[in-house]
């Protein structure tokens, strides 16, 4: 029995994840893609954030066979779909209110001749100059009419070509997401409502100012504070934040540490008379 040998790898990163890795991502071939894996008995093996492909030893004519029938490459295509929908509201680029999807082909980037992982994006990080049109798309036939409207979130081409000695040699790509920033805006309800408040940053690396006070659903008043810069949005936070009454030296302690900000509390409000987006907490006490 011959041994299987790496063919080629795709990980996915993502700065919101604690320890970077996008999980949960699933990769489907496209039919000719299929194809070839059916016929050569490559095996398509997930991994923690992405996947590894493996080649039959004893099939290397039959991956000729099809590269020669694809001017000498061996083309494998696959639409990728992550399990958490939520992923757009914490990914930059944003894909929201734009009819595109982002592609990745290894043809179209530079290897890094420092490193022995090739990313796939045409920057360090997914940007926007990886979007594709999707009715472009239709229109070469990679995609289909009813994706319109359910597209994959994003597509990955990987071409390989034979070494000069006619064999494969193994090579792992990558991608690498960024998350997205926003202004981390408390609301203060309650009694909190009635004090004289406001918000340290522990790590003296954040500042917070006084937004003046909001009236929320129900008649609800709330005393705003906000951030003066952008933090990121991450799966879980570090930051120290605590909330202090106004008085004598440092204040007194009202919250030792007040809760992050989290992906599904996102919006938009004005900052500075842009239209930003802020990631909204509420403190009830």
């Amino acid at each position: 029995m011959d041994a299987y040998l790496p063919l080629f790898s795709i990980s996915v990163a993502h700065r919101y994840f604690t320890d970077g890795l996008w999980k949960g991502l699933s990769f489907v071939a496209s039919p000719y893609a299929q194809k070839i894996i059916e016929a050569s008995n490559i095996i398509v093996l997930p991994t923690q954030s992405g996947i590894g492909v493996f080649y039959d030893g004893g099939k290397v004519d039959v991956l000729k066979l099809y590269a020669n029938d694809t001017n000498g490459i061996l083309p494998f295509r696959f639409k990728v779909y992550a399990k958490n929908r939520t992923f757009g509201n914490y990914t930059v680029p944003s894909l929201h209110g734009k009819k595109a999807i982002f592609c990745f082909d290894n043809s179209a980037v530079l290897s890094n001749p420092e490193s022995e992982i090739i990313r796939l994006s045409q920057d360090d990080f997914v940007s926007e100059k990886d979007f594709r049109d999707i009715e472009a798309l239709i229109v070469e036939g990679v995609l289909g009419a009813r994706e319109r409207h359910v597209p994959p979130d994003f597509m990955v081409d990987v071409s390989l070509k034979p070494s000069k000695d006619g064999e494969w040699s193994a090579q792992d790509y990558e991608l690498k997401f960024n998350t997205r920033q926003s202004f981390w805006k408390y609301h203060l309800l309650g009694n909190m409502n009635k004090s004289s408040p406001f918000i340290v940053d522990l790590d003296n690396k954040v500042e917070f100012e006084f937004c003046g006070e909001e009236m929320l659903p129900g008649n609800r008043p709330s005393k705003v504070f906000r951030s003066k810069e952008l933090i990121p949005v991450l799966e879980n936070s570090d930051f120290r934040f605590q909330l202090r009454e106004q008085g004598q030296g440092a204040g007194k302690v009202l919250i030792k540490r007040l809760p992050v900000a989290s992906e599904s509390g996102m919006g938009f409000d004005l900052v500075n008379g842009k239209r930003e987006i802020v990631s909204e907490c509420f403190i009830n006490f």
